[in-house]
This record gives structure tokens, sequence and C-alpha cells, in this order.
């Protein structure tokens, strides 16, 4: 028995050294907590870019019927028209120059609130990065480890029972091969370890849910958002457009419930897998935010014109 247990002495060791495993220097509470949430709340309550009457836009010729839609969701409709008469009078009229500095300003208030739900997107698209990155090195190493432990152990197996005779070679024969097995198994399919990853602003949320409530996007982009007419096909809006990306790509046409709450909530314990997924659909809808920009070109180019 003496004897036995000196023979399995160095499988005992292996498996302690690959069961512990080097603290790791990055510190998870780093990207806990979401610190990419705006200090301020982008909703405005005020309705500054709604538009009680609509002015027909289609006199002036070189508005074509996307900029007018955009006039619409601008709230400008009125004031490019009005823009345009004042034209007439001469640009050093000074109701023209007002005029046109509000124009300026609204867009420009527009290309601002894209450009913070942007920014916010970057943010977290990289924290979710970083937080994924942590546990690919975690898992990385602990599958590193495995892997060289069911080989040493392996070696071992072998030298020990060709010097072993009789049940001592039958047992050590027996015990590395199924810890040999083992550790080879557990690369397989790794546990995996887990972070602490809160997003009580999310963003992805309001997507998810077929944008019935506005709770997280500033006024002009949730126009935007769910507006058929911005979209490639023209037939769905682009929250309905993003969304079905994520269900094709993201989860193959359908999704965990769990997966569902955690991504689509306030966050929880995550994986490495669930933390590239989130990383995925936030690049995705990012720049569907930023395509947006390049649909105020021709309106600031006719504004600048009149």
């Amino acid at each position: 028995m003496k004897r036995n247990a000196i023979l399995l002495a160095p499988i005992s060791l292996i498996l302690f050294s690959c069961g512990s495993m080097r603290k790791q220097t990055t510190n998870p509470q780093a990207f806990k907590y979401n610190y990419c949430t705006p200090t301020r709340p982008y909703i405005n309550s005020t309705g500054f870019f709604e538009e009680k009457t609509a002015t027909d836009l289609s006199a002036i010729d070189a508005l074509s019927k996307h900029d007018q839609l955009l006039c619409h969701l601008l709230g400008l409709s009125n004031e490019i028209n009005a823009l345009s008469r004042l034209k007439k009078e001469g640009t050093n009229n000074a109701d023209y120059l007002k005029l046109k500095q509000k124009i300026n300003s609204r867009i420009g208030l527009a290309q601002a609130q894209l450009t913070a739900v942007a920014a916010e997107l970057d943010c977290e698209g990289e924290r979710s990065d970083m937080a994924a990155d942590y546990l690919d090195g975690l898992n990385s190493k602990r599958n590193r480890q495995l892997t060289v432990g069911s080989v040493v152990i392996g070696a071992l197996t072998t030298v020990v029972s060709a010097v072993a005779k009789n049940n001592t070679q039958t047992i050590v024969g027996i015990s590395g091969g199924l810890v040999s097995a083992g550790l080879g198994a557990m690369t397989i399919n790794p546990k995996g370890k887990k972070v602490e990853f809160y997003h009580e602003h999310n963003l992805l949320r309001t997507i998810w849910r077929d944008g019935e409530k506005n709770t997280d996007y500033p006024e002009f982009v949730w126009k935007m958002l769910n507006e058929k007419q911005f979209s490639s096909s023209g037939n769905v809006t682009l929250i309905n457009s993003i969304k079905n990306r994520w269900l094709k790509f993201e989860f193959n046409g359908g999704v965990d419930i769990d997966e569902e709450k955690l991504l689509f909530g306030d966050g929880g314990l995550y994986g490495a897998d669930d933390l590239h997924t989130r990383s995925a659909m936030i690049n995705q809808l990012q720049s569907t935010i930023r395509s947006i920009h390049q649909d105020f070109i021709s309106l600031m180019s006719l504004v600048d014109s009149i």
C-alpha cells in the first residue's frame, strides 16, 4: 500500500498544480458597473423636434422626398419653407439670418444626440470586450494547464507502469488513465469562469422589445429608429431591422430565456460567450446609429445653398 502511494504521488502533485491558477493582474471590479451611462438622461420631454403642422415642401425643387421626411422629423419643414421665401428678399435680411441659424442649431442638436448614443455604445462595446478578454485569458490558461497535466500524467503513468509489477501496475495504469481522460474531457467542455457585469441603462433592451416604450434614447434618435423610410428596405423600422439581424446572426433564430434576461435586463453573472454576443450586438447597433449621419449630408448642403 505504501508503495502504491509513492507511485501515485506524482499524479496527485500534477492534479494540485493544475487546479491552482496564478493570480490575474486585471481587476474584474473595473468593468463590473456601467461607467458608460450618461450623467444626465437623454429623454427630452419638451417635444423639441415635434411639428404640430407640417408645411408641404414639394415646391422646393432641390429638396428630395428623403430630405422632406428628415425635415418633418427634425420639426423644420415650416422653417425650411420660410427660409426659401425669405431668400428672395436678400440674404442680408435679419429674419433670414435668424431663421437659418435656428435651422442649423436644430440640425446640430440632432447630430449631437446621434453622436452621444454612438459614444455610449462605443464605450459599452469596449467594456464588454475588456470583460470578455479577461475571461478568455482565465479560460485559456485553465485549458493549457489541463492539457499539460493530461500529457504529463499520461507520461508518468507509462513510466510507473513499466517499473511496477502485478497489482501495483494495474492500479497505476487505471488511475493514471482515468485522471488523464478526465483532464482531457475538461478541456473539451470547460466550465468557464464568470464575472459580475451590470448595465441598468441598457441600449439593447428597447430595441429587443420592439420599441414598445422608449426608456433609453434621446428624442430625435428615437424618431429615426422608428421610421421605416430610413431602413435599407423601406419596409421595416430600423428597430425591427436591427432585431432581425440579432436573431439571425447572434441567436440562430431563437434565444434562451436566461440569456435573454441577462443580455436585455440589468446584467448579472456573465460568461465569455455572452459578453462576446453582447459586444457583437452593440457594434451592429452602433453602426446603424452612425449611418444615420449620412442622411444629413444632402439636407445640410441644401440649407447652405438657400
